[in-house]
């Protein structure tokens, strides 16, 4: 998959999640500057990204998440070994 539609999927399911679709996200956004992403809403978009992409990340992985750019990153390799 593209990585730049990759990304602007990723941005569409965070923007979703948190309910807000006026914020600025870019692949270096994390939890630390957006507001409203608490642990609650990102288990939340780790769900809904592995919904959207039929995919399975694991445990270890999701806890070392930590931007959009992070996600993608994942999402990209989990695609790979598909």
């Amino acid at each position: 998959m593209d990585e730049k539609i990759l990304l602007e999927k990723t941005i569409s399911i965070v923007k979703d999640v948190l309910q807000n679709k006026n914020l600025t996200l870019n692949a270096s956004s994390s939890s630390k500057d957006v507001e409203g992403w608490d642990s609650l809403r990102h288990v939340m978009i780790i769900s809904e990204v592995e919904k959207e992409f039929a995919i399975s990340i694991d445990f270890m992985e999701v806890l070392e998440i930590k931007t959009i750019g992070d996600i993608c990153t994942s999402v990209s390799k989990q695609l790979k070994n598909d």
